[in-house]
């Protein structure tokens, strides 16, 4: 093997790695979906977030990476709309397994009408939409703490898993032929069950 031929192969297994390297996870956390704790002053923590408290900069921090901001417009038959500002994270890894993450920004009613109305485009059709923000909107509200926190893994638990790490649900509802939600109020979570997509694991605040 030449001096010349090394060379080549040793600088392409480099650019190799580089490139597997950049499809890895920023950060790699060990904390799991049913690890959720509720502190004594009634919040829940999981993933390393605390509900209500944890800020959007604190979870960039955490994840060792900055999430996607966008804006949410809810618009039902009747035309009534609600809105919610998110960020979401595609690639972190829990337990070893990749997920998506999308983090809800705690935010004053009006606040949100105000994002609203700086939108070019609103929607005029029934169903959930999205839209990226303003750099300065972003910024703005980075010190928000969390909503919400809703968990998407790439591969889905069986069942089996679910009741065996969650326990029983309080209450196991089939919406129709796609979905189902099973309900756990002490841990604040709604977990929807999907037969087309990813399942969904939906955290708020204990009510």
């Amino acid at each position: 093997m030449n001096r010349t031929f090394l060379i080549i192969l040793m600088i392409g297994t480099a650019m190799m790695i580089a490139v597997i390297g950049q499809h890895e996870p920023a950060n790699r956390l060990e904390t799991m979906p049913w690890e959720v704790d509720q502190l004594d002053n009634g919040s829940l923590r999981v993933f390393g977030l605390t509900l209500g408290k944890t800020s959007i900069q604190e979870a960039n921090q955490i994840f060792a990476s900055f999430g996607k901001t966008q804006f949410g417009i809810d618009t039902a038959d009747n035309g009534l709309q609600t809105y919610q500002l998110i960020t979401v994270y595609d690639d972190l890894s829990f337990g070893g397994l990749i997920a998506k993450l999308k983090l809800g920004y705690q935010i004053e009613p009006e606040k949100l009408l105000s994002i609203y109305k700086s939108l070019n485009s609103p929607p005029t059709k029934p169903g959930v939409e999205f839209y990226p923000v303003d750099k300065t909107i972003e910024l703005e509200y980075l010190n928000s703490a969390i909503s919400s926190i809703t968990y998407i893994p790439s591969l889905d638990y069986d069942l089996d898993t679910i009741r065996q790490n969650f326990g029983q649900a309080s209450s196991e509802n089939t919406i129709n032929d796609e979905i189902q939600l099973w309900n756990y109020p002490q841990l604040g979570l709604t977990i929807h069950i999907h037969s087309t997509k990813s399942d969904e694991f939906v955290y708020a605040p204990l009510q």
